[in-house]
């Protein structure tokens, strides 16, 4: 007989046996449940022996000296192995902990106002500024003089912008003179340009954030009160202000806007210059800087912050390799963003670069929307060591005054328009009064703020912190805060912006729609093909004979017409071209 199968149930006492290879081994071909055997129950009365003697040999203090010994070895081990986690880490964030004292080498303690009601003490540890080490990529520097270089542009006269037409209504670019790449690069300043009255900078840290006024502000830019506001603009040699990130001395490590392990390292590198752009909430499509010279692409990084949402868009999209990288932007992916507005998270990069860069010399920022289609060495050449400036910006294509500003954003609903009303009235009783030509040589008080080309010293780093604290405690457009923080620094130190045209910006950049108008625009009308083209453009000439000889005409055009079918029409065309030099003539 042979073996018949069974259904094989959970082990247990009394059931069969799994086999190791897989098969129900049986015997004379039958499976058969057994009754406990002998053996099970003498190992049952082993165990209740071997009980009682296991008690007694480990109450022996050797035996348990012994066991506490094992215990505590593999104590040390797992602390050992966890505290080499650490060091591996803290080796990574060692030149952080000594650029920015992530000791905390000191405090400061800051009472507000109303310190005798509510008792609420602040204590806001200070994180040093590091000094930027510099990198010198290129070895061919000057002193910042370039007409002993070159006269290309001694003879190049500024021409006024374009004017619009039916086509092109709106502001278009102008020329623009650029000197050649190689004479930009050797034009570059050797030294680092002077700083007036401010040398040392240092930024305020606080674990815990608190809002002490009713004012708006954020935890990443710690509530400062607007005591502490105004004493920001009390230029000094040493100061300490507010510039986000204050739960951390390292930006983007465990402060909000938080950056991988990896690329802070990346973005600790030295750099003669960065350029640097952003995309939160998949604003906008990513554009490929052109016309990038070969010593800029080897020299200079290009850095393109994101959130997690475009993040999965580009990888789902697959525009987005292994290597962080799209084109010739380097993709740096943002955690934990401070805000929820994507275009106020933009403005974290955009003015605190010098911040997420410490070791940086120059940076061109350019928003998400825009293409670079000129080389940065050429940007830097004609619009900062050309005249000798340390930051520049355009100004706005139409507008020159906050006040009309703040008018076009609140027809336009680019923000509330009582948090607009609130912000300017707050800067109308501080002083600011409309534009006019008592101000010049200030040209405009609303800048065109999508491009900031920047030297990164203290003063235009102090310049930019307390934009972006105008933009944390207000609204997020920051043209309406820039003339506030700009007047307010040149009435205390002899420093300025170099403000140049619209249209010269416009030459350099081009721009482009933002994703969601993209995506509603309706498809190009199709092309028209080349024969039918070929049909409508090559003339058909007709002769008519003399005026005279009218009745041979007409039978002669009876006996070459052509007959229709059924399906065919006539020709809508019965428009003639009238030939006013010879009217028996005329041409279809």
């Amino acid at each position: 007989m042979t073996g018949v199968p069974l259904d094989l149930r959970p082990q247990s006492y009394g059931s069969p046996q799994q086999p190791q290879n897989g098969s129900l081994q049986t015997q004379n071909g039958f499976a058969t449940a057994r009754k406990p055997s002998r053996m099970s129950l003498s190992g049952s009365r082993e165990k209740d022996k071997f009980l009682p003697f296991l008690c007694r040999y480990l109450s022996r203090k050797k035996i348990v000296m012994m066991i506490l010994g094992l215990f505590a070895l593999m104590a040390f081990l797992s602390g050992f192995f966890n505290a080499n986690r650490d060091v591996s880490e803290s080796t990574i964030f060692n030149r952080f902990s000594d650029a920015y004292n992530t000791s905390l080498q000191f405090s400061r303690t800051f009472h507000s106002q109303n310190d005798d009601i509510s008792n609420i003490q602040r204590t806001l540890s200070i994180c040093e500024e590091n000094p930027p080490t510099r990198h010198t990529s290129i070895e061919s520097h000057s002193s910042g003089s370039v007409s002993s270089h070159s006269n290309w542009c001694q003879n190049f006269a500024f021409p006024p912008p374009p004017p619009g037409d039916r086509r092109r209504p709106g502001p278009r670019p102008c020329p623009v003179c650029y000197l050649p790449v190689e004479e930009a690069i050797a034009s570059m300043p050797s030294a680092t340009s002077a700083s007036p009255v401010l040398q040392h900078l240092t930024y305020f840290h606080e674990e815990t954030s608190t809002k002490t006024e009713p004012h708006e502000g954020s935890d990443f830019g710690g509530y400062p009160s607007i005591k502490q506001r105004n004493e920001s603009f009390d230029i000094k040699e040493s100061m300490t202000v507010h510039c986000g990130f204050v739960k951390g001395c390292r930006p983007g490590y465990k402060t909000g806007f938080d950056i991988d392990v990896s690329d802070l390292v990346e973005l600790e590198q030295s750099h003669d210059i960065i350029v640097a752009s952003a995309i939160f909430g998949n604003y906008d499509v990513i554009q490929q800087p052109t016309k990038i010279s070969e010593a800029a692409r080897e020299n200079i990084p290009f850095y393109m912050f994101i959130d997690e949402e475009t993040e999965a868009y580009m990888r789902n999209s697959s525009a987005l390799d292994y290597r962080m990288k799209v084109g010739l932007w380097r993709i740096i992916v943002v955690h934990n963003v401070p805000y929820t507005d994507s275009r106020r998270n933009g403005k974290v990069p955009k003015l605190l670069l010098h911040r997420l860069f410490p070791n940086v010399r120059y940076s061109i920022w350019i928003d998400g929307k825009l293409q670079l289609v000129v080389d940065p060495y050429q940007l830097l050449e004609r619009f900062l060591w050309r005249h000798n400036a340390t930051f520049a910006i355009s100004k706005h294509y139409r507008r020159f005054d906050v006040f009309e500003e703040a008018e076009a954003n609140k027809a336009a609903g680019k923000y509330n328009n009582a948090s607009i009303d609130y912000q300017i009235n707050f800067y109308r009783n501080e002083g600011l009064t409309p534009y006019s030509e008592a101000k010049l040589p200030i040209i405009s008080d609303v800048p065109e703020g999508c491009v900031i080309i920047k030297e990164h010293i203290p003063i235009t780093n102090l310049f930019t912190c307390l934009w972006f604290n105008e933009v944390d405690r207000f609204t997020s457009r920051d043209q309406l805060s820039f003339a506030t923080v700009r007047d307010k620094i040149m009435a205390r130190v002899n420093w300025s912006i170099n403000m140049f045209m619209d249209c010269e910006r416009r030459n350099f950049v081009i721009q482009a729609y933002h994703r969601d108008l993209l995506e509603h625009m309706p498809p190009p009308a199709a092309k028209t093909s080349s024969l039918r083209r070929a049909r409508v453009n090559v003339p058909i000439t007709v002769p008519i004979p003399v005026r005279g000889n009218t009745s041979s005409a007409k039978s002669s055009l009876k006996k070459n017409a052509v007959k229709r079918g059924k399906g065919e029409k006539r020709s809508r065309s019965r428009r003639h071209v009238k030939n006013p030099g010879n009217k028996d003539n005329m041409v279809i």
